[in-house]
């Protein structure tokens, strides 16, 4: 199975997934373990392992970019880009099935049950680190290093320093007007 996708394990795109946080887990993780179950009901259902772990390695890249429905065709389009086959890009754009479009091969079937079995685990991760303590630490380093939460929070902490300063100028106006009688 690792021989499908060393090249694209290796690729500084895929590599830096490991500080992006994903269902509260790093997206990394969650691109795994898609791979891991892609491989088992590639066998089981006969569909092309090679597709289907190259398309669960790749299925979640640049998800931010896109909403819920169409961040499959995001992430196809960068496969597209780097040279993948058009079977592993279809597989990759229904991957959100029900909420997008249906596979149309064996492939992308395999893609949409991986990435369901995937969230379960990843789910499971979260929660089995809640109770170790772990959870809460890898979400705060993955906020810390995720560019999304970063410029998240900054937004954030200006927005309530906004909000103090507009507070503090209707607290000041509220005494003025009670002094002079309003």
């Amino acid at each position: 199975m690792e021989q499908h996708i060393a090249d694209l394990l290796a690729h500084p795109k895929v590599r830096e997934t490991r500080d992006h946080m994903h269902h509260r887990i790093a997206k990394h993780d969650h691109l795994l373990r898609s791979v891991k179950f892609s491989a088992r009901f590639a066998r089981l259902l006969r569909a092309d392992e090679r597709i289907c772990v190259r398309a669960a390695i790749i299925h979640d890249i640049d998800s931010r970019l896109g909403t819920l429905r169409t961040h499959g065709a995001v992430a196809a389009r960068w496969a597209a880009d780097q040279g993948e086959p058009h079977e592993v890009c279809a597989a990759i754009i229904s991957h959100m099935y029900p909420l997008g479009p249906a596979p149309t091969t064996r492939e992308g079937w395999v893609l949409v049950l991986a990435d369901k079995a995937a969230s379960f685990g990843d789910l499971t991760q979260y929660l089995r680190g809640l109770v170790n303590g772990t959870s809460q630490a890898n979400r705060r380093r993955l906020q810390l290093s995720d560019p999304y939460y970063r410029e998240r929070s900054t937004r954030r902490r200006r927005q309530r320093l906004r909000e103090r300063i507009l507070g503090n100028l209707l607290l000041r106006r509220r005494q003025i007007r009670a002094r002079i009688g309003h």
